[in-house]
């Protein structure tokens, strides 16, 4: 009888792993945006030219809602971020950390060009933790300031894969 039903898990157990395959390139498409809050010091170079250093953070929502990648995790991006007010040009460029309310964790790398408050470029994962650690893949872009508070810091969103 114990022999039976070890027959039949381990049965039970193959399907499953033969069924549910590897994942899939699909599966680490991040689409959806973040609403974030940026806190850091800026330096002026020159007269109208800017160069920021310092941390996006927010959380980020899934197109796909509860089932989306990513969906309601919390976001910590270490950037960089130069304007030129006068020649209207700007470029950005840091890195994203990804945690969910378990603890894992999943890395990307991000750059993007444009002007003053708004610009685009590409991101590309380069890492993760528990149920992340297999992540690829890179994907684009777009961020939007949309208020320069007083104090120098700043709110925005970020747009991805649409």
């Amino acid at each position: 009888m114990k022999r039976t039903r070890l027959l039949l898990y381990m049965g039970a157990l193959s399907a499953g792993l033969i069924f549910s395959g590897g994942t899939q390139a699909e599966d680490w498409k991040l689409v959806g945006q973040m609403g974030w809050f940026g806190v850091g010091k800026a330096y002026e170079m020159e007269k109208g030219h800017f160069y920021w250093v310092g941390e996006f953070s927010g959380t980020f929502l899934s197109d796909k809602g509860e089932t989306g990648l990513l969906d309601h995790t919390g976001m910590k991006c270490p950037a960089w971020y130069e304007f030129d007010l006068t020649n209207k040009k700007a470029k950005a460029g840091g890195f994203c950390t990804f945690a969910d309310p378990n603890g894992d964790q999943a890395y990307l790398a991000w750059q993007q060009a444009g002007t003053p408050g708004r610009g685009s470029g590409n991101f590309e994962w380069t890492g993760g933790t528990g149920k992340y650690k297999d992540i690829k893949g890179s994907g684009t872009v777009s961020g939007v300031t949309t208020v320069s508070w007083p104090d120098g810091t700043s709110s925005g969103y970020a747009i991805f894969n649409r």
